[in-house]
């Protein structure tokens, strides 16, 4: 009794303390030193659950980087509890394997360690007979929530992928704090081989290689420096001693918070909080080493061949984000460039003297440096990009003005005003709440720094812009100039010879069954109410859907023209010309952002195969003025030609790079394999039809569009009925518009028999191989069928394909499939699956994916943890109200007359294992299987391919259009 008084009084003086009762976020520490933020919202559907830890990358031993990584991976493996068959049987072979992996890493001898390893698999599998590592998934999934990790250097997270029903509280935070209880790091080896995998996988990525590149530059000698994955050589020898010692003495409760946002009352969870929480040990939190100070003495220039096209970064030494200033510094980079595209480098993109540009900070807990960059003009006639060197003194040149204060007070306001809007529409996400949150508490800040943001926006003066501009914006900084070329390869984590783990089947651990029997709390069900989106006539077709908004005055609005480039394939230039269009004889098109800007509007404009986008969002006070400027540019478009050529640079830029990126060669492999000949990267302008394209052309392509029925979706505070008025009134509608077809839903190619498409890469770290089945025509009624199948085959880390191909086999870090709806009723669905696996694992993982496919397992246990978690979904499948109408519309194309949810019902709560065997029957086994592989030759057995069906050996002119 004496605890418990002690910590109320102590809750109570914090709360009084930080003032945190505003907005509904309650925050406190319980007595063993862990802070607590509560986030009420009895609104919201649904609960965010978060666990923080602040460690991050940085802290790991400088001789075995990659500890706080490899520790988020563990930390899903369950603990003398969660998993537990035998602990008292699992518990001698498990410190056998760590003292195995002690000599292991101290031996030097080759085959010794070879040996070494294939006894740490014998043990492994044999301590597999006494757990189940998937207990923590199923667990969690039994509670409608999916839960995910992430590390970074700093910090590291557990949360909700998605959120779970508020009923579910309870289990929640017990099977949550449960795992921070004797975690037991099983199946250590294979997971090792997962991380390979990830490790592999950024080795094919240009992008990363070329962040990594910038981070060892502009942060010697400090952990920033290094992959947050860690390096190869300490990947390769690892040690469960090191990462035990990790844990204990970075986990501990003063170093961590729990986190949760939504339909969650403090004052009914308080208790359980305190129980379930308050079981953690109480332990110091260890000293962080402290590195010194590096900083860059002038201009030093850094070159590397890196890159798909020419670039120049600029990195000034900044704040770290621990600073109060961080704020006043985020101003201060973004009147050089910033979302709105109004900044002094954004006006250098728009006029065409930059391919692209931007201004931002890489800001870390311990260390913050300013990037300024930019991609060089690309002149077409001379068909080469300008000199790095004088895109360097361009920057440098609006970096003076920033210092000078040669801007005008209206583009800091309407900065401030960006900000504030954007964070009042982030402070609609449970989920960004959790991240905001989580920041505040590794950070060391308090939350009064984001109740108070708006307040602390609006206080900084355009002195304190200038004294920081002149402060940090200096002679010292790192020039690096990345020229084309290929990173030079990383080094290749390869397959090692192990023996796959071999689960236990059918059987429960005790804690499961405990588990289960916790307390839920039920709700009376509530489906979302279609009814809620008010609909009303816009001249001849188009319709105005108009959604409550109950959070603030900011309106979100999107024209959904009924057409896209399915059928105007020039709508994607034009599209994209709009984004920086002025206004024929009135405006500029900086003028038009600036005015924009002053209304607290922002406007861009999106296309894809079956609608043209054009979305608008600002306050509801300037509503009007927004939608006449708005209408204004779509009817008046003033299109650069400067602005042009720059584009067709871009393009130009594109289709050479795109033969020889990974990420494009796999997407372009993806759909030739779906739909051959009719594939976007074939079925698409050529470049001397882009080359010959005016801004006329593009204009009247524009226009075009504007002629046909539009949805217009709306979401805000203001009376339906005036809304109605403005919009009739203030937007760009035509009468007598032309009828869509929209969506547009392309046939996919047709196959007959097993076939296999190979494309070689020699550069591939990885194979990227994709699975198709064609499906038949779509039925919503089907739909809890579709959705029980792919719980169990390909969703989630409880799936078949993620336990057998990764969890079991270490084959991939990404794997799944899935029987994909298409978006109306009546046209064909289909199978689609993935696997992303080391060049030596190709065949090995086709052929575990293939009997899948052939010969799915049947565990007819998995069907209650399948139906609870649809249960728990349906019970808080309640869009958002920004995406409500749209989300509504989508329902009504599938056939929807009420939610899914409340329609599959009945259908949800009689699903038996037997449906899902006859659908998998029914729609998977026995039809025609298709395989695409990118991958090295080198190292795939193409003349082993031959067994999964016809082998096809493609090329890059066969999957690209040559013009």
């Amino acid at each position: 009794m004496k605890q418990l008084r002690f910590f109320i009084i102590v809750l109570i003086c914090l709360l009084a303390g930080i003032n945190t009762n505003a907005q509904g976020l309650k925050a406190f520490k319980l007595p063993n030193g862990l802070s607590v933020y509560v986030w009420e919202d009895a609104t919201a559907p649904d609960v965010y659950g978060m666990v923080t830890v602040n460690v991050g990358s940085k802290d790991d031993p400088e001789e075995y980087t990659g500890l706080a990584h490899y520790l988020e991976h563990m930390l899903f493996k369950g603990t003398e509890k969660i998993g537990a068959l035998d602990w008292e049987k699992e518990k001698p072979i498990y410190e056998q394997i760590i003292a195995k992996y002690d000599e292991h890493a101290q031996t030097a001898d080759l085959v010794q360690r070879d040996t070494l390893s294939k006894e740490i698999n014998r043990l492994t599998n044999e301590a597999a007979k006494y757990n189940i590592t998937s207990d923590f998934w199923r667990l969690s999934h039994e509670i409608g929530d999916e839960i995910n990790a992430g590390t970074n250097y700093d910090y590291t997270v557990y949360h909700s992928w998605l959120s779970f029903p508020p009923g579910e509280i309870y289990k929640w935070l017990e099977l949550n704090s449960e795992r921070l209880i004797n975690p037991v790091f099983r199946n250590f080896q294979p997971e090792l081989e997962t991380v390979y995998e990830e490790y592999n996988k950024y080795q094919d990525q240009e992008n990363y290689r070329e962040q990594e590149f910038v981070m060892n530059t502009i942060f010697p000698g400090h952990p920033y420096s290094r992959p947050i994955v860690g390096l190869p050589e300490h990947l390769k020898n690892p040690q469960l001693s090191m990462l035990k010692e990790f844990y204990h003495n970075w986990y501990v409760p003063g170093n961590m918070a729990l986190i949760l946002v939504g339909n969650v009352k403090t004052s009914e969870v308080l208790s359980t909080i305190r129980d379930k929480f308050g079981r953690l040990e109480n332990r110091p939190v260890p000293e962080r080493k402290s590195y010194p100070e590096n900083p860059v003495k002038g201009r030093k220039e850094v070159n590397a061949k890196i890159s798909r096209y020419p670039q120049v970064i600029l990195a000034f030494q900044g704040i770290p984000a621990t600073s109060d200033d961080d704020v006043a510094w985020e101003i201060c980079t973004s009147i050089l460039s910033n979302a709105d595209r109004t900044g002094l480098i954004d006006k250098l993109v728009i006029d065409g003297d930059l391919m692209d540009g931007y201004a931002g900070s890489a800001s870390f807990k311990e260390r913050g440096q300013i990037l300024v960059g930019a991609t060089p003009y690309y002149d077409m006639n001379q068909r080469r990009f300008e000199s790095l060197k004088s895109t360097e003194k361009i920057l440098l040149k609006e970096i003076k003005k920033l210092q000078e204060g040669n801007f005008d007070e209206w583009l800091v306001q309407s900065i401030k005003n960006k900000m504030v809007r954007s964070f009042e529409l982030q402070m609609e996400s449970r989920s960004i709440k959790a991240q905001r949150l989580a920041e505040i508490f590794y950070l060391g800040k308090r939350p009064d720094n984001l109740l108070n943001y708006k307040e602390i926006v609006e206080s900084v003066s355009i002195d304190k812009i200038k004294e920081i501009a002149k402060k940090y914006f200096g002679s010292d900084y790192y020039a690096i100039f990345l020229n084309e070329g290929k990173p030079p390869k990383g080094k290749e984590l390869e397959k090692p010879s192990y023996k796959p783990i071999q689960p236990v089947r059918g059987v429960e651990s005790e804690y499961s069954k405990t588990f289960k029997l916790l307390p839920v709390k039920h709700s009376n069900d509530s489906y979302a109410n279609m009814d809620d989106v008010k609909i009303k006539q816009i001249n001849d077709r188009s319709k105005l859907f108009y959604t409550y908004n109950p959070e603030n005055d900011i309106f979100t609005l999107i024209l959904k023209f009924g057409i896209g480039t399915e059928k105007m394939p020039k709508l994607e230039l034009a599209a994209s010309l709009m984004n920086n269009a002025g206004i024929m004889g009135q405006m500029t098109a900086q003028e038009v952002k600036q005015e924009f800007s002053n209304l607290g509007a922002s406007c861009r404009y999106t296309v894809n195969d079956s609608y043209l986008n054009v979305i608008l969002d600002g306050f509801e006070a300037n509503l009007e003025a927004s939608c006449n400027l708005l209408t204004r540019q779509i009817l008046l478009p003033q299109l650069d030609e400067k602005q042009m050529n720059s584009l067709k640079g871009s393009y130009m830029q594109m289709r050479i790079i795109e033969k020889k990126s990974n990420e494009h060669l796999s997407n372009a492999l993806k759909n030739y394999m779906l739909y051959k000949d009719k594939s976007d990267y074939i079925d698409r302008l050529t470049m001397e039809d882009i080359s010959n394209l005016s801004v006329s052309n593009l204009t009247g392509e524009f226009q075009r569009a504007t002629d046909y029925e539009a949805e217009i979706h709306y979401a805000g505070s203001l009376p339906v009925e005036q809304v109605y008025d403005i919009l009739s009134k203030n937007l760009p509608l035509k009468q007598g518009e032309k009828e869509t077809t929209s969506p547009e839903i392309k046939d996919r190619a047709i196959y007959t028999e097993n076939t296999v498409l190979f494309l070689p890469n020699n550069d591939a770290k990885q194979s990227d191989i994709y699975f198709y089945i064609e499906g038949d025509n779509y039925k919503n009624e089907n739909t809890p069928y579709i959705d029980a199948f792919n719980r169990y085959f390909g969703d989630g880390f409880s799936g078949l394909i993620m336990q057998e191909i990764r969890e079991y086999r270490s084959m991939a870090y990404t794997s799944q499939g899935h029987y994909i709806e298409p978006n109306v009723e009546n046209k064909k669905a289909h199978f689609y699956g993935y696997v992303g696996t080391q060049a030596d694992k190709t065949i090995d993982a086709i052929e575990v994916y293939m009997d899948l496919i052939n010969n799915m397992p049947q565990y007819a246990d998995r069907i209650l943890n399948i139906k609870n978690y649809m249960k728990g979904r349906a019970s808080i499948e309640k869009p958002h109200f920004r995406y409500a109408s749209q989300i509504y519309q989508a329902w009504k194309l599938s056939g929807y007359t009420k939610s899914p949810a409340e329609t599959h019902k009945v259908a949800v709560d009689n699903l038996t294992f037997d449906d899902i065997v006859r659908f998998y029957n029914e729609n998977i086994k026995g039809r025609p299987v298709v395989i695409a592989i990118v991958g090295n030759p080198k190292m795939v057995d193409t003349k082993a391919l031959e067994k999964y069906g016809k082998v096809i050996k493609l090329s890059t002119s066969k999957i690209f259009s040559e013009k």
